[in-house]
Parts: structure tokens; C-alpha cells; sequence
């Protein structure tokens, strides 16, 4: 038997879509390359990728190809089989005993260790450089120059960082690996906002006047007071506002957090980079070992909302108030105003789904998101979420 599982190398990003090409390649080099190979896959991307689309990833240089490594070594050890290779689309979770066996080595796959190495090296007979001119347009040439010039920028080692806690804060929290780019296109989810998604990009650079930006030698010495926490007497950071400070705000916050949570019967997961800044790539797991979105998506929407509150509340009582404490009944009402807002925006936009794209959410999406932890969630009516005349509000308390 040639079956196997496999970990991905962390250099290359964790997602389905790579799991599925890798898949593709492990099977063409360890078959025979003069055995004729009907290649079975439930990922309509991965075939097409490898065929419909290879002639136009190809002429345009891949420039526009998430993982083009991965498919250009596959497309190269393709072509050097010395017979056919067909491939099949075949449906997933359909009780199809190969794909069904297939989805269990992945399970087991990512439960070992990352030490195992891809050969993604093409030869030179089967390599293909640029794009064609024919192929070029203004997009794709402006998009190229921007990969040449974004690998000559030095990392900031304050955003690496950053991000390391992140990522290994997901795999603390949530059990999955996930790359720094998946960071990144996490902030632009749709279950974020816009506003709390420029937040979060600006944390995670440091990008904020706080904590050691207060130090420096030309900042005369009653600005160098700034750099200290008025009510912990510590050196502001981005992770001692958000999880750590004792002023009003944080520790009440996040204690409402848990208080809400706990209507959804979902594992509470303590705030941390990884569970915060990373909430857009929090995994939640039925029994069966089967995703939940719903539970997924809420965990995204109530954690981002809250640290972007909390910072909110700290630049307020720092800059507005000189120094004063909210109170927390002020605190609390804010909380919940904000996830009260979210939620109507979010019924706003069920209501108009027609006309937004990929970023509509539909109704029946954000009923499975909210309805959790919605007062008297059992007695509405139908069609609540696109009904402005039913008024709906946050659970308070247990």
C-alpha cells in the first residue's frame, strides 16, 4: 500500500487548498511514472489549477497564483511522468471510500510533527520564468513589481514579533498551525470591521504612540512620563492594555466576554494574542471532529470587538478624562452597545445581501452566528433578522 499521511512544512501556509495540492504531488512522484494514474479529488480547485487554468497561470507567470511553488512543482512532475495522468472530481463527505479514507490520513497528518521536507525544486527543462507580453496587462505587471519589491523589506522585528505570538498562540489555544499571510487575510474577514480591522493592523505593527515610542532620546522628559501606565506604574504595551492592565476596562471586559460565552456551551478559550489578535482564525469542533462556523465566526466577531472597546476605553480615560476611570456601569453599557450595534448592522446587511457580493452575509448565517446569545432568542418570530419592526438585544448576565 502506498497510502501515507503528511505535515505540511510550516514555511508553507496552512489551508485546505495547500493540503490538497500537496496531496496531488505526493501522489504523482510516488506513483510508478510509467503507470497510467486516475488521480481522484473532491477539490475542483486543485484540478483545475492543473489543468483548465495551467495555460493561463503559466502565460501570466503565476503572478496572480496563491502557492505557485506548489503548483508549478506539480505541474513539473507531471509532465516528467512518462504516461497519463487523468484526474477525477469526485463530491466530498459522500461516502466515496477513498476520499473518506483520504480525509482520515489529513487527520492524522496534522497530528505530526512538521519535520518532514517538500521537494518543491523544479528542473530546469520544466521550469517556466516570466509571463508572456501578450499576457501582460497594468494589473499584473504593477502586482509583479510589488512581490520584487516586498522581498527586499526587512521585517520589523517588533511586527515578527507580534505575530509569532500570534500564530503560536492559535496553536496553544486552537490546535492548528496557521502561516503569518493567514494572519493578515484574517483581518480582512467579513465578520470584522473595517474600523477594528485598522486597529489591529496598526497593534500588531506597534504602530501606536505608546509604551518605549515615548522613550526616545528627543522626546523631552515630561513626554518620556507617557510611556508609563498612570494606574500600573508599568511600561504600556499593546499586550499589558488589552490583557493585562488593572485599570477599569480590561479585566471587566473580558469578564463579560466569558459571561457571554458561556450561553453558547462552546469551550472558553482565556484571551491572549493569539485568541484576540488571531480570532478571525479560531477553530471550534463539534464531537464528531466537524467544524462550526456559527461558533467560529461569533468567537471572531465578540473577541475582535471587545479589544478594539478596550483600547477605545483606555485612549478615553488617558486623553479625554486626564487620567479618570469609566465606571463600570459606564463600561458594561458600552459593551453591550457595541455588540447590540454589530448585530443590527449585521441584520442590515442580511437585509441587502443582494447587492454585496462575496461579503454578503445571509440571514440564515447570522441567525446560526447570534441567536446564542440573543434575549428570548426562542420567541422571535421567522424572519427576524431582515424584520426591522422585531427589536432584539444581547443576554445580560447567566
Amino acid at each position: 500500500m502506498l497510502n501515507r499521511s503528511f505535515k505540511i512544512p510550516l514555511e508553507i501556509e496552512q489551508s485546505n487548498q495547500t493540503g490538497e495540492i500537496t496531496a496531488t504531488l505526493l501522489a504523482t512522484t510516488t506513483a510508478q511514472t510509467h503507470t497510467r494514474v486516475t488521480q481522484e479529488t473532491d477539490s475542483q480547485t486543485t484540478r483545475d489549477s492543473l489543468t483548465k487554468w495551467r495555460p493561463r497561470h503559466e502565460d501570466t507567470g503565476y503572478i496572480l497564483q496563491r502557492n505557485a511553488c506548489l503548483t508549478q512543482a506539480t505541474v513539473a512532475r507531471l509532465r516528467m511522468r512518462k504516461s497519463h495522468t487523468l484526474f477525477r472530481w469526485v463530491k466530498g463527505h459522500s461516502g466515496h471510500p477513498g476520499n473518506e479514507a483520504a480525509d482520515k490520513l489529513a487527520a492524522i497528518g496534522t497530528e505530526m510533527p512538521a519535520n518532514e521536507q517538500l521537494d518543491l525544486e523544479v528542473p530546469d527543462a520544466f521550469r517556466l520564468t516570466g509571463a508572456k507580453l501578450q499576457s501582460m496587462t497594468q494589473k499584473l505587471a504593477y502586482r509583479a513589481i510589488r512581490q520584487r519589491e516586498e522581498k527586499k523589506v526587512k521585517p520589523r522585528p517588533r511586527t515578527t514579533a507580534n505575530l509569532d505570538r500570534i500564530t503560536s498562540g492559535i496553536h496553544a489555544s486552537f490546535g492548528v498551525h496557521v502561516h503569518d499571510g493567514t494572519v493578515w487575510k484574517s483581518l480582512r474577514s467579513k465578520h470584522v470591521l473595517r474600523s477594528t480591522s485598522q486597529f489591529f493592523w496598526m497593534a500588531i505593527h506597534d504602530g501606536y504612540m505608546i509604551g518605549t515610542h515615548w522613550l526616545r532620546t528627543n522626546m523631552p522628559a515630561d513626554l518620556q512620563q507617557r510611556a508609563m501606565c498612570a494606574i500600573c506604574g508599568e511600561c504600556e504595551t499593546m499586550s499589558h492594555i488589552i490583557l493585562q492592565c488593572e485599570a477599569k476596562g480590561q479585566r471587566l471586559i473580558w469578564d463579560l466576554v466569558e459571561q457571554l460565552w458561556s450561553h453558547t456551551n462552546a469551550e472558553w478559550k482565556d484571551p491572549c494574542w493569539g485568541t484576540v489578535f488571531g480570532a478571525a482564525c479560531a477553530v471550534f469542533k463539534s464531537e464528531n471532529g466537524a467544524r462550526k462556523p456559527a461558533t467560529e465566526n461569533l468567537w471572531c466577531i465578540i473577541c475582535t470587538e471587545a479589544a478594539h472597546l478596550i483600547w477605545k476605553v483606555r485612549c478615553e480615560r488617558v486623553i479625554q478624562r486626564d487620567g479618570e476611570e469609566l465606571t463600570e456601569s459606564e463600561i458594561t453599557n458600552r459593551f453591550y452597545a457595541a455588540l447590540e450595534t454589530r448585530l443590527n448592522l449585521d441584520r442590515r446587511t442580511a437585509a441587502r445581501a443582494y447587492g454585496l457580493g462575496k461579503k454578503a452575509l445571509k440571514p440564515h448565517e447570522i441567525e446560526n452566528i447570534w441567536l446564542p446569545i440573543i434575549a428570548d432568542g426562542n420567541e422571535l418570530p421567522p424572519k427576524w433578522v431582515v424584520d426591522n419592526g422585531v427589536l432584539v438585544g444581547i443576554k445580560r448576565g447567566r
